[in-house]
């Protein structure tokens, strides 16, 4: 994954513990959703992190936003570390004068993952949109 230029995708598959994560920055979409509790949260986001990272340093802006859609089904606390060190990357983009919306999206009955979105809405500076969705529209 070192090797990616940051004009590439970077596709993750999902697995019973890690997110799928779907960074695109040629259509600026960008998506974390399922589960995060890896073993080793570090050795999993480090490689993700790293590639945000270089995006952050190279990346022109552009008049289109980038659009981050967190759908997390579960994450454990070190994951929840790791999530702020990438919205501090979108933040960054966003004081380079890159447009930035981060969603995140939860059940709405789940009142602890609305708990998270409302902390790192008040974290970060970029426009932070809460989506609560019902069980059917899941």
């Amino acid at each position: 994954m070192s090797d990616l230029t940051t004009s590439e995708k970077l596709v993750i598959e999902p697995t019973f513990t890690t997110p799928e994560i779907i960074f695109d920055p040629g259509n600026r979409k960008f998506f974390i959703g399922g589960n995060s509790y890896p073993e080793n949260s570090l050795k999993f986001y480090g490689p993700i992190l790293q590639w945000l990272e270089n995006l952050a340093q190279r990346h022109i802006p552009q008049p289109d936003p980038f659009i981050l859609e967190v759908r997390l089904e579960y994450f454990n606390t070190s994951t929840a570390k790791v999530l702020l060190d990438l919205f501090r990357y979108f933040e960054s983009l966003h004081e380079k004068g890159q447009p930035v919306h981060i969603r995140w999206i939860f059940l709405e009955e789940d009142t602890e993952m609305e708990d998270a979105g409302l902390d790192y809405q008040a974290a970060v500076k970029v426009p932070f949109e809460l989506v609560p969705i019902n069980e059917e529209s899941a």
